[in-house]
């Protein structure tokens, strides 16, 4: 079998696997800090552009798309303006649980190996990510926010970070105050925080990943996400979780890739504008011509 044929199977693993062992080597042993996950980010980020030229599973280039630079200045915006405000609100608004909780921060099994705090920290993480996702599927106000992410004909990694900084601001305001509530040690909320980006970088990219039919029930792969970013609107509707697929499986919106085909992306009549600065604005205007208490059409 040729190189070019096999290469697909394996390259989901070796970016994980290159990525983890990176990320513990530059732990050399002490927990993992804010300064190695973005280190890291960076890394898998550069490093998956880079693998998508040498091995692109669709017909999608950020080289040739004219909104890369802004799905650029979307991640940049939220990543250094939206998402550090947020994430302080939402420590601020754990402080004030904790004030009326006498048992805010005593939840979490602490005394467990980390990897054993890991994974239901991934799974918390993930749920609630479910059900903000959905919601953002289904009512308007918040749907304006989301439809930036969908309206897109293509897919590659720059369009993991495609997403309106009212969406992250909202999403670090909420998560991170539940999971302090609970009592989940930072160090446990940066290794989530590293799954979510390796996981969400292969999953937007046009890297060529391949799977057995069995493993789209385990991991959350590229198959899915395409589905959910189908044109088709019961498509996008589906295959909300970004983190695992047990909790589409859970409620009922999985859908399998082998029995979903997609051939079309975005949305119908591309509503959102092409402009970096009208695309922030899109939302609210949505919102004022829509009415704020509509379900989304």
């Amino acid at each position: 079998m040729r190189w070019r044929e096999v290469l697909p199977w394996i390259s989901w693993w070796f970016v994980m696997a290159a990525c983890y062992a990176a990320t513990l080597t530059l732990c050399a042993g002490a927990p993992i800090t804010p300064g190695i996950l973005f280190q890291m980010t960076l890394a898998n980020t550069f490093g998956i552009v880079a693998l998508e030229q040498l091995l692109p599973g669709r017909n999608a280039n950020l080289f040739r798309d004219r909104q890369s630079l802004n799905d650029m200045g979307h991640g940049v915006t939220f990543a250094f303006l939206g998402r550090p405000l947020a994430t302080a609100g939402s420590f601020a608004l754990a402080a004030l649980i904790a004030r009326h909780w006498s048992g805010a921060g005593n939840l979490w099994p602490t005394n467990t190996a980390l990897l054993a705090q890991v994974a239901p920290a991934i799974l918390v993480w993930a749920l609630m990510d479910y059900a903000l996702h959905r919601a953002m599927h289904t009512f308007a106000p918040l749907w304006w926010f989301h439809a930036l992410h969908h309206d897109t004909p293509q897919l590659h990694l720059l369009k993991s970070g495609r997403l309106h900084v009212g969406e992250e601001a909202l999403r670090y305001l909420c998560f991170p105050a539940v999971m302090v509530t609970l009592g989940t040690p930072p160090e446990v909320m940066l290794w989530v925080a590293l799954w979510a980006v390796f996981s969400g970088n292969l999953q937007h990219s046009n890297l060529d990943q391949r799977f057995p039919d069995w493993m789209h029930y385990v991991l959350p792969t590229v198959q899915l996400h395409v589905i959910h970013h189908a044109r088709e609107r019961h498509l996008q509707d589906s295959n909300y979780s970004g983190n695992t697929p047990l909790w589409d499986i859970a409620f009922g919106t999985f859908r399998h890739p082998a029995r979903n085909p997609v051939t079309r992306l975005g949305l119908e009549g591309a509503p959102v504008p092409p402009g970096f600065l009208a695309q922030l604005a899109y939302p609210f205007r949505a919102l004022a011509r829509s009415g704020a208490g509509d379900a989304r059409q």
